[in-house]
């Protein structure tokens, strides 16, 4: 078998038809893990129809992945993000417990989860956004490069794409 990339391998695999939502899930999340090493639990959320909640459909952590993930996090408790994220399409919070787009998760989601950095892109179907790829550091504060976002953007719309 041909050693590919590691974005050409996620492609390969996402566009195989038989494959679940679950292991789509798992194939972004692994591949985002591999290409972005600070990014130490990794997440996949989708949007409700109003763009005012969204869903944790899966989180890789430690080399574990699950899928029966059942948080949700709501505008009404965190609007400056929602609205950054929408707007943006990107957040990038090296230190996420004291940025002013992510300040508002510290005590009910990064404290609990020990996540000090955060970086969020946003993925499309049908060019509206549908979710977010999540990665998180929990280590200490991450100094995202521009080479971890230009990675995460290209996964973005890979997985927009497939999903």
């Amino acid at each position: 078998m041909a050693d590919y990339d590691p974005l050409t391998d996620l492609t390969i695999k996402l566009s195989r038809q038989a494959l679940s939502d679950e292991k789509k899930y798992r194939e972004i999340c692994n591949c985002v893990r591999r290409v972005i090493g600070d990014a130490n639990r990794v997440s996949l959320w989708q949007f409700n129809e109003r763009r005012d909640e969204i869903y944790c459909l899966c989180l890789l952590e430690d080399g574990s992945f699950s899928a029966d993930i059942d948080l949700v996090l709501a505008q009404t408790t965190c609007a400056d993000y929602f609205e950054a994220i929408l707007r943006k399409e990107v957040v990038i919070a090296p230190v996420a417990r004291e940025h002013p787009h992510t300040y508002c998760f510290t005590e009910d989601y990064f404290e609990p989860n020990n996540i000090y950095s955060l970086l969020d892109y946003i993925f499309h179907q049908d060019f509206k956004p549908i979710g977010i790829i999540c990665c998180e550091g929990t280590t200490g504060p991450v100094s995202w490069t521009e080479r971890d976002i230009s990675m995460l953007k290209r996964i973005a719309n890979i997985t927009s794409m497939f999903f």
